[in-house]
C-alpha cells in the first residue's frame, strides 16, 4: 500500500470517531510512524510502499478507541517527541499553555519544583528552553518516574534534572526554595469522571485526573502550601479546568496571591500564573 492510499484511508476511517481535523493529523502520525520520519515530512514519500499489516494493526486499536499514544508509544510536545506509555497520562496540547507562561516570566536562572512529573514533558521542555535553569520532579508514580528519566536522557538533560518519588510536598523540606513551582494537577471532580468518553476512562490513570469532589482540591493545596517553598519573588504556576476560573480565583484571593491568567486556543482561562509581594 502507498503512503497516499494510507493517508486518505487513515482520514477516513479516523474521522468517524473524532473530529476531522484531528484525524488528519492522527492519520499523518500513524504514517510517520511507520515512516521514522517528522509528521510533515510524510508528504515527501506519498509514493512508498509500507508494510499494510502494521498500518492495519495500529488502525484497528485505535478503532478500539485506545489512545494513539499509547498504541505509538510516543507524542509531541512543544515540537517535540518524547516517549510515553500506559499508566502515565498523556500529555495535552493546552498544557503547552504552561510553558508558555514559563518562558513569559523571562527567568533564565534558578530552580524548579514540578508536582505530578508524569512523562517529563514540561520539566523537560523548560530544561531544553532554559539551559541554566535546574529542574526537580516529584510522582507517586514510579512507572512515570522512569519514564521522564527516559525521556531526560533522549534530550540529555538528565543532569539538570532529579527525580523524587513521593506525594506532592511530602518530600521536600521546608528549608529547600524555588523559583518556580509549576504543576498539572488532577482537575476533573468525581461527577466528570463519570462522564468522561471512552478512551480516557478506560485508558488513562485515573489518579492523574481526578481531583476529589470539587474537582479544584489540588489546586487548592497548592495555594495553601506553595508560598512556604518559593523564594522570594517566586512563582507558581499550574493548569486547570476549562470551568474552573471562577472558583480558583476565589481562592486565590483567600490565600492573598496576584495572580494572571493565560487563556487556551479555545479562549478558556486554563493556566494561572500566582506570586505573592514580598513584604
Amino acid at each position: 500500500m502507498k503512503v497516499s492510499s494510507a493517508l486518505r484511508h487513515a482520514q477516513e476511517i479516523l474521522s468517524k470517531i473524532e473530529d476531522e481535523d484531528y484525524a488528519k493529523w492522527e492519520a499523518l502520525l500513524i504514517l510517520a510512524y511507520i515512516l521514522k520520519v517528522a509528521p510533515l515530512q510524510v508528504y515527501l514519500y506519498l509514493d512508498k510502499e509500507i508494510s499494510e499489516e502494521k498500518f492495519f494493526k495500529i488502525l484497528k486499536e485505535r478503532q478500539n478507541k485506545k489512545p494513539l499514544p499509547y498504541i505509538l508509544k510516543e507524542v509531541y510536545f512543544w515540537g517535540r517527541k518524547f516517549h510515553i506509555e500506559e499508566g502515565v497520562l498523556i500529555p495535552r496540547q493546552d498544557t503547552e499553555i504552561l510553558i508558555q507562561a514559563f518562558l513569559d516570566l523571562n527567568i533564565k536562572k534558578g530552580r524548579i519544583l514540578e508536582l505530578g512529573i508524569g512523562s517529563g514533558i514540561i520539566s523537560i521542555t523548560l530544561l531544553l528552553e532554559r539551559p541554566e535553569i535546574q529542574a526537580f520532579g516529584i510522582d507517586i508514580n514510579f512507572k512515570a518516574l522512569k519514564l521522564s528519566r527516559k525521556n531526560a536522557l533522549e534530550y540529555k538533560v538528565e543532569k539538570r534534572l532529579s527525580l523524587i518519588k513521593g506525594n506532592w510536598f511530602n518530600p521536600i523540606g521546608e528549608r529547600c526554595k524555588f523559583k518556580v513551582i509549576i504543576s498539572n494537577p488532577p482537575y476533573l471532580s468525581e461527577k466528570e469522571w463519570k462522564d468522561l468518553e471512552k478512551e480516557v476512562k478506560f485508558f488513562e490513570p485515573k489518579e492523574a485526573l481526578i481531583a476529589g469532589e470539587k474537582g479544584t482540591e489540588y489546586q487548592e493545596m497548592l495555594l495553601k502550601k506553595s508560598h512556604d517553598y518559593l523564594e522570594n519573588n517566586g512563582f507558581l504556576i499550574f493548569e486547570m479546568g476549562y470551568n474552573q476560573s471562577e472558583e480558583i480565583q476565589g481562592l486565590l484571593k483567600k490565600y492573598n496571591w496576584k495572580y494572571k491568567f493565560h487563556r487556551d486556543l479555545r479562549n478558556y482561562k486554563r493556566v494561572v500564573v500566582a506570586w505573592k509581594e514580598s513584604i
